[in-house]
């Protein structure tokens, strides 16, 4: 059984909500790389929501003391809590990762164990926007099932079911939780989810979200696409909820607004919430790793911008070697 006390090393806690009741828990799990559209997200749901007592609750990995201080002044703009905890990493160092899923991406499964005082918690994925009110997402009933889950798209669905070998299951995007915590911890999801991972890490492609649909198969309230949309074509858009900018680049890249992935509908959607934090003036990121610079060049090159093309081109074959 794991201890939550082998995980948090600290917690830092900015408390500007002035109504101490019925509040909402959202968690998050992030590294200093999604600061920024975390922050983003939190601003989204207080815009959308502002009668809302929010307790919003941060999983991170060495935030850096500007982000910290930034996340305080995000409390004090929406008067909401927010509480991070910094988590050690040792704990999870023999656990898989990948370039686009670092080792943050287990930490939605530490937050049960931290708030086992909680009946509901909300888990999101820092790139998810709240574009309109979700109290029908925060009203949501579980009928005595673990979580709540959005089905993810089709094509993940066949695919991922055939490699897990689950059979009349409906595979689910992991962006968006609802997590009963009391069944979550009695069934001891934390647990059950790791030693699936370590006994078979060539098994999950897509680490925690793979093991969690292998785990929870039966104990899983579906929920519809517009609480965690993925593709803004398989749904009307004036009722989407919840926007996940799942694919990369992502809307803070340089890289978006010259891809396929940008449209009309989401263009400055990500922009117009990150102007209403301390983020605001951040300019867009550059391409980090070598998968993002070998996408970027390609992008530029169907642009015709040849040059530009090739030098990013140059770069991902120096970063991958």
């Amino acid at each position: 059984m794991y201890q939550i006390k082998n995980f948090i090393q600290n917690i830092v806690s900015y408390n500007y909500c002035s109504n101490p009741s019925n509040y909402i828990n959202i968690g998050y799990g992030i590294d200093n790389n999604y600061a920024r559209c975390c922050a983003s997200s939190i601003a989204s749901f207080c815009l959308n929501n502002p009668t809302k007592n929010f307790n919003f609750h941060i999983m991170a990995k060495d935030l850096s003391t500007t982000n910290k201080k930034q996340f305080e002044q995000l409390a004090q703009l929406y008067s909401i809590n927010i509480n991070i905890y910094k988590i050690n990493i040792d704990t999870l160092a023999n656990l898989p990762t990948q370039i686009h899923l670092p080792i943050a991406t287990y930490f939605r499964f530490i937050l049960p164990l931290v708030l086992d005082n909680i009946d509901k918690l909300f888990y999101i994925d820092a790139d998810i926007i709240c574009l309109k009110n979700a109290d029908e997402l925060f009203n949501t009933n579980l009928n005595d099932n673990i979580i709540g889950a959005v089905p993810d798209l089709p094509w993940m669905n066949t695919k991922r079911n055939k490699a897990l070998n689950l059979r009349n299951h409906i595979y689910f995007n992991a962006g968006m939780l609802i997590i009963n915590i009391t069944k979550w911890n009695k069934f001891n999801t934390f647990t059950k989810v790791l030693q699936a991972i370590q006994n078979e890490p060539q098994k999950f492609r897509y680490l925690d979200q793979d093991a969690l649909n292998l785990i929870l198969t039966n104990h899983i309230q579906y929920l519809d696409t517009k609480f965690n949309c993925i593709d803004i074509n398989s749904i009307e858009q004036k009722n989407i909820i919840l926007l996940h900018f799942a694919a990369h680049p992502k809307p803070w890249n340089i890289a978006f607004s010259i891809s396929k992935l940008c449209n009309k509908f989401n263009k400055n959607l990500y922009q117009y919430y990150e102007n209403k934090t301390p983020w605001k003036n951040f300019p867009l990121e550059q391409p980090k790793n070598y998968k993002e610079m070998k996408k970027y060049s390609h992008i530029l090159y169907q642009k015709q911008k040849y040059f530009s093309s090739l030098k990013w081109y140059l770069k991902y074959i120096l970063n991958k070697n």
